[in-house]
């Protein structure tokens, strides 16, 4: 049962469009960034390929899951906590896909710049992350039980620990 919205400052709020604008540009700029030179073997086109449909497919079925619920800004819409789908096995399965894709289209681009700004990404959702789940603690009860046996990105791995009482 989620509990009542937290009404936010205008600055939260602006800091979470923030979020969701340098992730838009970042984007953007692993796509369109003029590649420099071209992978040294063909097989990370092809590995570059694989990974951008696999992403995708997680893409596709993490937004399946979060249903309503799925929103660009870290703050919750109330549409309720999910844990069930790819959520058994990952706290936050769409931004492990968005990482999937854009490696996949850094390998297949080959250009240091883009693995750069793929690796501002991954700070950036660690960044992001951090806040919703903030977030997520104070509007679901559930969910620093769920996220204490779950992983963040990855199965099993940065689990977040329970906050002890003192």
């Amino acid at each position: 049962m989620p509990r009542p919205r937290v009404a936010r400052s205008s600055r939260h709020k602006v800091i979470d469009v923030a979020l969701v604008a340098a992730q838009a540009l970042l984007f953007v700029g692993i796509g369109v960034w003029p590649s420099s030179w071209g992978p040294a073997a063909p097989a990370l086109r092809e590995l570059g390929g694989v990974l951008f449909l696999i992403g995708g497919i997680g893409m596709l079925l993490a937004a399946r899951d979060l249903g309503r619920a799925l929103t660009p800004v870290p703050e919750p819409n109330g549409a309720g906590l999910r844990t069930a789908g790819l959520f058994r096995w990952v706290r936050h399965p769409m931004y492990t896909a968005v990482l999937i894709v854009v490696i996949g289209v850094a390998c297949a681009r080959g250009s240091s710049v883009v693995w750069a700004l793929v690796a501002a990404l991954v700070i950036l959702f660690e960044a992001k992350t951090r806040r919703e789940e903030a977030y997520l603690v104070e509007a679901y009860d559930g969910y620093a039980t769920y996220a204490a046996a779950t992983g963040k990105f990855l199965p099993g791995v940065a689990k977040r620990r329970l906050a002890t009482k003192s």
